[in-house]
């Protein structure tokens, strides 16, 4: 009985604790920058204590300020302390509670950064991996991908086909262009945003860099070469490109190499085709001062697909409705509805921005201006990437054109700025569906490439409260990075981790999810349908674009201290 009292006793202290909680940027903040903490269920106190623990714990009070409110009705009381610098580590304490320490520092994110880019080398498939980091030592796995699904105009059913390499997706062993290709061009365009920022973290810092294919380059630029190589395999003789590769049914909570049934490589499709093309102009550009040979051959690449793509002007997805019994649709479906999976215009759009740019080719700048929709400017994901283009095309161009794409796309910034100003942790993003934790990140992206297109840094703030939520300013106290902070997400779902126990830092989970298709986390509470459980694949699954997205994050957060934009 005496135990029973106590486990109730120790539950109900959890509960107040959680619901007075303080909850902070666990990774810090930078000294200069926008700093704002917030407090759920704040009591009628009027001011909470900044505590230095490097400087005698000397207390600086601060004022509440605006007051939001989350599904279940808690109160969020935000806490802006923006105006100190002064670096070192901190905590925020109230007369109830105390929030996790933090740093106030000229450089919060370098290293996680570092993690989250290292996090994809531990996703590679085909080759052995042997991180002394995190333990993981796997052999080769997947060698025989993979075998021609449905006969089609080269190649006949059963035919094998050398599809190795590339990332597994998730946390299971499929490999997808449809989300390598926004991976990779997040981490051509985080390099190209900001390329002091990597080239800064050392070659022989394991945290960033292990095994690079070229050791010239920087870790995100040697990943996106493994990503790119895969993404070669892919194309077919005619230029169309596969779809992906997998096995026909889900694995079980295995290794990699332990999986072994038969791995196939599905259908053609156009939207995958442009999303190629586009990722192969732009790497084109990227890597022409390094590797010149491999420049031409992902143009060649690029062009190749363009041309299958002017032969076949309709969207075609070669599906078939057993083509998902062990992988991912990756095109419109039960879950996945946008409008923009009607049609392949927004990838189309991509890649004939970025045909324009590698090729100076006036022809495709008037294609890409006849089929141009405003509408399809939003956060840059697989479902549409066109967002990447316009911002491509408003570095490069000059006078009306510019002015056009410049106005459209602050459209769209506005709508995410206003919507961070109305939100609980400033969250821009208010779409909790599957992956909602990257689409917070590529809002954030979208609102800086509006400011930097504009010359202005106004809407900085905004930027850093999406990186603020990500790494537990939230309703959970909890970064949603692994290893990344004093609480973060502990139960990831993903078959390696879960068969193995090996523990995996920097990995980015989906995040809330309202629907909740696991069954495990609460349904329709908005930013509160999450629960860290490795059972809740619809919230706690990780996947490479979200990974990218965060990176890319952190560039363009890195990007207004280094311009210094004038007001």
């Amino acid at each position: 009985m005496t135990r029973i009292v106590a486990l109730l006793l120790l539950i109900s202290m959890s509960y107040t604790l959680h619901a007075n909680d303080l909850v902070v940027n666990q990774l810090g903040y930078h000294s200069d920058g926008a700093k704002a903490a917030y407090w759920i269920t704040a009591s009628n106190t009027k001011t909470v204590s900044l505590i230095s623990l490097d400087r005698d714990k000397k207390e600086i009070e601060l004022p509440l300020g605006a007051v939001t409110s989350l599904p279940d009705n808690r109160s969020v009381t935000k806490i802006d302390f923006s105006k100190i610098n002064q670096t070192g580590w901190y905590v925020l304490k109230s007369n109830v509670s105390q929030s996790a320490p933090f740093q106030i520092t000229s450089s919060p994110y370098q290293e996680l950064s570092g993690r989250l880019v290292h996090a994809l080398y531990l996703q590679r498939s085909g080759v052995v991996v042997n991180d002394p980091i995190t333990g993981m030592q796997r052999p080769k796995s997947h060698e025989k991908d993979g075998l021609v699904l449905r006969k089609d105009d080269f190649y006949n059913a059963g035919q094998p086909l050398d599809m190795t390499g590339g990332w597994y997706d998730a946390g299971d062993f499929g490999k997808y262009v449809a989300t390598t290709t926004i991976t990779v061009a997040r981490l051509l365009e985080a390099y190209r945003q900001a390329p002091e920022y990597f080239n800064a973290q050392t070659l022989d810092n394991k945290l960033v860099s292990v095994q690079l294919n070229n050791e010239q380059l920087p870790s995100v630029l040697a990943e996106a070469t493994f990503g790119l190589e895969w993404l070669v395999k892919m194309q077919r003789g005619d230029g169309a490109v596969y779809r992906k590769v997998s096995g026909k049914e889900w694995p079980a909570k295995i290794a990699p190499w332990q999986d072994a049934q038969e791995r196939y490589v599905y259908g053609i499709s156009t939207p995958e085709t442009a999303k190629f093309a586009a990722t192969m102009a732009f790497a084109s550009r990227v890597f022409k001062p390094y590797k010149p040979e491999d420049s031409r051959r992902y143009l060649k690449a690029a062009l190749l697909a363009w041309h299958y793509l002017e032969q076949n002007p309709e969207q075609y997805i070669d599906w078939h409705e057993d083509d998902d019994s062990g992988s991912g649709p990756y095109i419109k479906n039960d879950e996945d509805k946008e409008e923009s999976l009607e049609t392949d215009a927004d990838d189309r759009l991509w890649a004939l921005a970025e045909l324009y740019l590698a090729t100076s080719k006036e022809n495709y700048l008037a294609h890409f201006f006849s089929l141009y929709d405003a509408s399809f400017i939003d956060v840059f994901e697989w479902k549409n990437p066109m967002a990447m283009g316009v911002w491509h095309l408003i570095l490069a161009l000059e006078d009306e054109q510019k002015e056009r794409l410049v106005k459209d796309l602050k459209l769209v910034a506005d709508k995410y700025v206003e919507q961070s100003q109305h939100s609980p942790f400033g969250v821009a993003n208010q779409r909790f569906i599957w992956g909602s934790n990257k689409m917070t990140a590529e809002a954030g992206i979208l609102v800086a490439w509006s400011d930097f297109a504009q010359g202005k840094p106004s809407n900085h703030s905004t930027v850093q409260s999406q990186i603020d939520y990500l790494l537990g300013a939230n309703a959970f106290n909890l970064s949603f990075v692994t290893q990344a902070g004093t609480y973060s997400v502990r139960n990831l779902h993903h078959l390696y981790r879960i068969a193995t126990g090996v523990s995996l830092p920097g990995y980015l989970v989906g995040g809330p999810n309202e629907k909740a298709q696991a069954g495990v986390a609460p349904k329709n509470m908005g930013m509160l349908s999450y629960i860290d459980s490795e059972k809740s694949y619809a919230v706690n699954e990780f996947a490479i674009d979200y990974n990218a997205s965060l990176i890319g994050l952190l560039a363009v957060n890195h990007a207004y201290f280094r311009q210094k934009q004038p007001e």
